[in-house]
């Protein structure tokens, strides 16, 4: 790959970072169900000292290690990106949409239309950073393993890393509500569907 069209594509990297980062953020601010990551997050919070943000890049580096130990094609720039950013950037959006949208005056029907933002600008960003193809985001890796080796759709393989991660942040006492459920549930098949149209974006 040339040197201007890797830093193009890890422009549009950032961005789609910045859009899975405000997806989550959304999650976050409407208190109707965190994305199942989130979940899992938060549930390591109750047990530490640490904001969301910080947990989340731990937990970036530990799977960007796992990443490179076990898939080293799949890891890049894009990953180191990821590890660096995603972090702050969920501090940086929640602090900013708390702010617009405090949960005690904020009416339902407008943390459903902020719930439903957060869906589908998270699912949009996630797709983009994988159709970059400079590296994974730590994340990215569970379901692109399992679709590697056992040759299933990766929209499946999105809802069951998905559904493993609510799983083990339930039992760790993470917060979940409807918003989680369907995340679980839609997370993989719009992600997929957005990658549909968004390939050109990044070729």
């Amino acid at each position: 790959m040339d040197k201007k069209k890797l830093i193009r594509k890890s422009i549009i990297y950032i961005l789609a970072t910045a859009l899975c980062e405000f997806g989550i953020a959304c999650y976050y601010t409407a208190r109707l169900g965190t994305d199942p990551i989130s979940v899992f997050v938060e549930g390591i919070s109750f047990h530490c000292d640490l904001t969301v943000g910080e947990i989340s890049t731990i937990c970036n580096i530990i799977l960007g290690i796992l990443l490179f130990l076990f898939d080293r094609d799949q890891f890049g720039v894009g990953t180191f990106l990821m590890i660096l950013i995603a972090g702050p950037l969920i501090d940086l959006f929640y602090g900013f949409l708390l702010s617009c949208f405090p949960p005690e005056t904020t009416a339902l029907i407008i943390k459903t239309a902020i719930l439903t933002a957060g869906i589908l600008i998270y699912a949009l960003g996630l797709g983009l950073t994988i159709q970059c193809d400079i590296g994974v985001g730590p994340f990215s890796f569970p379901p692109l393993f399992l679709t590697k080796v056992f040759r299933i759709d990766l929209k499946y393989t999105q809802i069951i890393t998905d559904a493993m991660f609510f799983a083990i942040g339930f039992f760790l006492g993470g917060v979940y509500g409807l918003g989680t459920v369907v995340s679980v549930l839609l997370t993989g098949p719009l992600m997929t569907f957005f990658m549909k149209y968004t390939k050109a974006w990044v070729a």
